[in-house]
């Protein structure tokens, strides 16, 4: 989440699913605050995927990260530069 703050990102949107993994979301989050500076806002908000167009696009561009990841980079190599991939540690 540092590296999110970094870029002056305040609020991230993730795609809602089961509460029981929504929660863990939140839980991750709450979490990863401790790394930012203090007084630093961030906030996670749940989005139903199939009304959220932004949310399509971020899984094609996950699912393109985790073909190069799998040994297929041809869809990542099309995103080039534009995609920067931030290792994260789930709780």
């Amino acid at each position: 989440m540092l590296d999110l703050h970094g870029f002056g990102v305040e609020q991230l949107f993730m795609e809602a699913r089961r509460p029981t993994l929504n929660a863990r979301d939140i839980t991750t989050v709450q979490h990863a605050r401790y790394t930012l500076p203090k007084g630093t806002h961030f906030r996670i908000d749940h989005l139903p995927g199939a009304g959220e167009a932004l949310l399509w696009v971020a899984g094609i561009v996950a699912g393109a990260v985790l073909a190069e990841k799998l040994g297929d980079p041809r869809y990542r190599e099309i995103l080039g530069d534009r995609v920067i991939d931030f290792p994260v540690r789930v709780l």
